[in-house]
Order: C-alpha cells, then structure tokens, then sequence
C-alpha cells in the first residue's frame, strides 16, 4: 500500500486529526504548485505508539502548519504513512 522506498515530505494546514485506533490519522490541506488545494490523510500508529514518541491528543490542532515526512501511497493518492512530523512550535516527532 505504501512506498516504503522513498520518502515525502509533506507540508500543510492541518484540517484533522484523529487520535484513535487501530490508527492515527492527521489530515493536512496541502497547496499544490498550480495552487489547488490538497487533502492529504497521513496514516500513522496506534495510541500507545503515538504516546511513546511524544504525540497526544492536543499535538497538533487544525490551523497548525507543520512538515509531515510519508512514504507515500503507491498508487498516488494522496497520502502516506508518517515517518516523522515537525510540528507548527518546531518540535519533531519519530
């Protein structure tokens, strides 16, 4: 399903983000070079994962703009699974 091959960076305004399992979900608005506007979904672990690396609840807000790195989805939609995040205060998350 992912490209594990190489990795994306990705930055936008975060719209959601859910913090459940079996996975978390951030959802980003993505302004695209022609700037068409992009919602990308950002599958990563579960809570207890999430919770180890630092990621809560309240990490990340909609309006927050932060950097996420992906391994983006092989058939090009858009969207990944996270590798590491820098949030909008600068923090990095791995």
């Amino acid at each position: 399903m992912f490209d594990h091959s190489r990795e994306v960076a990705i930055t936008g305004t975060v719209t959601e983000f859910l913090f459940r399992n079996p996975h978390v979900y951030l959802y980003l608005d993505v302004e695209q070079e022609d700037g068409e506007v992009v919602n990308y979904w950002i599958e990563m672990s579960n809570i207890p994962n999430m919770i180890r690396r630092g990621i809560g609840l309240r990490t990340f807000q909609p309006g927050d703009v932060v950097t996420a790195h992906v391994f983006p989805l092989k058939d090009g939609r858009p969207g990944g699974n996270y590798s590491w995040v820098v949030a909008a205060d600068g923090a990095t998350f791995d």
